[in-house]
Protein backbone atom coordinates (compact mmCIF):
# COMPACT_ATOMS: atom_id res chain seq x y z
CA UNK A 1 0.00 0.00 0.00
CA UNK A 2 2.96 2.38 1.01
CA UNK A 3 4.57 2.13 -2.59
CA UNK A 4 1.44 2.33 -4.27
CA UNK A 5 0.51 5.38 -2.32
CA UNK A 6 4.10 6.90 -3.23
CA UNK A 7 3.37 6.04 -6.60
CA UNK A 8 0.31 7.90 -7.02
CA UNK A 9 2.19 11.08 -5.35
CA UNK A 10 5.11 11.07 -7.37
CA UNK A 11 2.94 10.57 -10.42
CA UNK A 12 0.51 13.69 -9.38
CA UNK A 13 4.04 15.73 -8.59
CA UNK A 14 5.60 14.61 -11.33
CA UNK A 15 2.13 15.54 -13.43
CA UNK A 16 1.51 19.19 -12.06
CA UNK A 17 5.21 20.25 -12.32
CA UNK A 18 5.75 19.06 -16.15
CA UNK A 19 2.84 20.90 -16.90
CA UNK A 20 4.32 23.86 -15.43
CA UNK A 21 7.11 23.62 -17.05
CA UNK A 22 6.77 22.80 -20.49
CA UNK A 23 4.56 24.12 -23.60
CA UNK A 24 4.46 21.52 -25.80
CA UNK A 25 2.96 17.78 -25.01
CA UNK A 26 5.98 15.79 -25.76
CA UNK A 27 8.46 17.86 -23.70
CA UNK A 28 5.63 17.81 -20.97
CA UNK A 29 5.33 13.77 -20.96
CA UNK A 30 9.17 13.43 -20.95
CA UNK A 31 9.42 15.82 -17.98
CA UNK A 32 6.47 13.82 -16.01
CA UNK A 33 8.62 10.90 -17.16
CA UNK A 34 11.99 11.88 -15.93
CA UNK A 35 10.99 13.30 -12.89
CA UNK A 36 8.50 10.51 -11.57
CA UNK A 37 11.51 8.03 -11.97
CA UNK A 38 13.88 10.15 -9.94
CA UNK A 39 11.45 10.30 -7.43
CA UNK A 40 10.59 6.40 -7.23
CA UNK A 41 14.11 6.04 -7.62
CA UNK A 42 15.38 8.13 -5.27
CA UNK A 43 12.96 7.58 -2.64
CA UNK A 44 13.63 3.66 -3.10
CA UNK A 45 17.42 3.90 -2.61
CA UNK A 46 16.84 6.54 0.50
CA UNK A 47 14.81 3.66 1.96
CA UNK A 48 17.28 1.17 0.82
CA UNK A 49 20.24 3.20 2.22
CA UNK A 50 17.99 3.17 5.72
CA UNK A 51 17.09 -0.72 5.45
CA UNK A 52 20.31 -1.41 8.00
CA UNK A 53 19.25 1.42 10.86
CA UNK A 54 17.36 -0.22 13.38
CA UNK A 55 13.63 1.33 14.08
CA UNK A 56 13.94 0.22 17.62
CA UNK A 57 14.95 2.09 20.69
CA UNK A 58 18.19 0.70 21.97
CA UNK A 59 18.28 -1.95 24.56
CA UNK A 60 18.52 -0.51 28.10
CA UNK A 61 22.06 -1.28 29.74
CA UNK A 62 21.64 -3.61 32.28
Amino acid sequence: MHILLMALYAFMVSSFFALLARRTPKARLRLAMMLFAGLMLGSLALAWLMAPFPTEPPAPIP
